[in-house]
């Protein structure tokens, strides 16, 4: 609902109607670029340092292109409170804005009031990007850190070019978020690490800390739990657990935290008690005093919120919630009315309209344009096939366009020698048929098959690392953790250990070091060989300190 951001009042309803990727910035949310389903990009709002991208323009009030970013295929934004940044589908990286201590990565300190390209190391794609205040970070398709400007935290030293984060040894990085002063990060193996200032407890290391340039686990109660989701507020982290539960860290001032707690700053993670604690989702502004979580069927928020006509006119105008309660919104972006939004991305926006909590069929638009599905309408269609794919259970009719346009591997394998031979059929009996079937569903449609086993997940991965398919393997490791049991865990870690992926057999160990003694127990522990036993028992034992009784059980089982 455009209408809860007063930016929007002046914007013609033909822009909003395009919209597929929204991006709402700024200290009070008065600031915003998206791009429309034909690939344009546009600024409206307030331009603080050029972080708009418009020029010398300090507002607009009708949207501005941006001709730059326009048919890139840009994926998202993020913003610092001067400077902003856009990452594409080809891996390309785009800074704007503020240029203090080379926060746009760009080799200067000159600041740039459009977007310009940030300066990657040769070969170097980004899948995801942070801001902070006078600092940039990125993940690149290795799943490592890349980042730049005040590397040193408020020490004044100047980076103006990416350099690489150091992180401990095959550490992979999933997701990365900034506040004003500090990042978190999201590792494949779903355990969460900060650095930078930590003087407001942002941290979560237990102890007020003025700085920490390098990586640093976080710990307390978050020790044996697997993360999903991270986010940031300005002064303060939050994560989810695999398994639904909220904890929360940091400045607590207007109570921001959800913990109930008259206490200004909370060092160590705590959890945040929620009405349903199953929760499926949290966000969170990195310039912005507001965190929501999300359940089955409601959307709670906390922390600082403008009064609903989105003006502060007084003090008395902000609204705090020092605890979880339940909004009335069709969806989790109209919870930061009138504020900053959290980082989304095309698919956040895809599944806020394909779940918006009204009877209208969103599958035609108002313009009577109809939106096809043509990923799954293609799909195994034999009548418009131009290929077959050969598995042991049967075959796959493919299109040998949209299987060179959007999988690397399937280039050279078309475009050379067999295509030139005419072979209409290519034998991939060896691989596992509901694995392979998945991989050619998300060739076509980008998503991952919810309805694999943890079996047929190994072996996915193991496809989607042969085939150089970061993003697919990165749903999948995603994915795994949800289908472990302590009872199949052992029978798992058994099918990953000769498969390549180090982040499968992680997630087992992890798993494992939480629940030893139950796992021990299963009969699917007692068929595990020798060799992977204790394979198993070691890796679980190096992730997590154990009790003396789990001690002994060890000590029994290597001796």
């Amino acid at each position: 609902d455009y209408s809860l951001w007063p930016i929007f009042r002046g914007v013609e309803e033909y822009f909003l109607k395009d919209i597929i990727l929204l991006h709402i910035f700024g200290s009070t949310g008065n600031s915003a670029i998206f791009v429309t389903k034909d690939d344009e990009v546009y600024a409206v709002g307030e331009n603080v340092a050029g972080f708009l991208g418009i020029g010398d323009i300090e507002r607009t009030g009708s949207p501005i292109r941006l001709d730059l970013l326009c048919g890139k295929h840009v994926l998202g934004f993020a913003s610092g409170t001067t400077h902003s940044v856009a990452y594409t589908r080809e891996g390309e990286l785009y800074s704007w804005g503020d240029n203090n201590l080379g926060k746009l990565g760009n080799g200067t300190i000159i600041c740039r009031d459009s977007p310009g390209r940030v300066l990657l190391p040769e070969g170097v794609k980004v899948i995801q990007a942070a801001c902070a205040d006078r600092y940039t970070a990125a993940i690149t398709s290795e799943f490592k850190v890349l980042h730049w400007g005040d590397i040193e935290w408020s020490n004044g030293t100047s980076q103006t070019l990416p350099s690489y984060l150091e992180f401990p040894e095959n550490v992979q990085i999933f997701s990365l978020c900034c506040g004003a002063f500090h990042a978190v990060a999201l590792s494949s193996d779903g355990q969460v690490y900060t650095w930078g200032c930590g003087d407001m407890g942002q941290l979560g290391h237990r102890r007020i800390s003025d700085v920490e340039m390098i990586p640093r686990l976080v710990k307390g109660q978050l020790t044996g739990l697997l993360m999903k989701e991270i986010a940031c507020t300005m002064l303060a982290s939050v994560v989810l657990t695999l398994d639904g539960r909220v904890y929360a860290w940091g400045h607590n001032r207007d109570g921001v935290l959800g913990l109930a707690m008259d206490i200004e700053t909370i060092p160590s993670p705590q959890q945040v008690k929620i009405e349903e604690e199953d929760i499926k989702s949290i966000a969170a502004a990195n310039m912005g005093s507001i965190i929501t979580a999300v359940s089955e069927t409601n959307v709670y928020k906390w922390g600082l919120e403008e009064a609903t006509n989105g003006i502060f006119l007084a003090e008395g105008d902000k609204i705090s919630w020092n605890i979880p309660h339940k909004v009335q919104v069709n969806n989790i972006l109209n919870a930061f009315a009138s504020c900053p939004i959290p980082r989304s991305n095309r698919i956040t926006l895809e599944k806020i309209r394909n779940n918006q909590k009204e009877e209208k069929n969103l599958s035609e638009a108002d313009d009577g344009i109809v939106l096809r599905d043509i990923g799954n309408a293609l799909y195994n269609n034999k009548e418009y096939s131009d290929l077959t794919l050969r598995l042991s259970d049967g075959v796959i009719y493919v299109h040998k366009l949209i299987l060179c346009s959007f999988c690397e591997h399937f280039k050279p394998m078309l475009d050379g020698p067999w295509a030139e031979n005419g072979k209409k059929e290519i034998d991939l009996t060896s691989y596992n048929p509901q694995a392979y079937r998945a991989f050619v569903k998300y060739i076509y449609t980008g998503k991952l098959d919810q309805t694999l086993n943890g079996s047929q997940l190994i072996e996915l991965c193991d496809i989607a690392e042969s085939y150089f398919e970061n993003g697919l393997k990165r749903m999948v490791i995603t994915k795994f953790p949800s289908c472990l049991t302590k009872e199949n865990v052992a029978e798992l870690y058994c099918a990953a250990y000769s498969k390549p992926s180090e982040d499968i057999k992680e997630l087992c160990c992890n798993f494992v070091s939480t629940r030893l003694e139950e796992v021990i127990l299963t009969d699917g522990f007692d068929n595990l060989k020798g060799d992977l036993c204790k394979s198993l028992v070691k890796r679980a034992v190096q992730i997590k300190t154990f009790n003396p009784t789990l001690r002994k059980i060890v000590k029994v089982l290597f001796d």
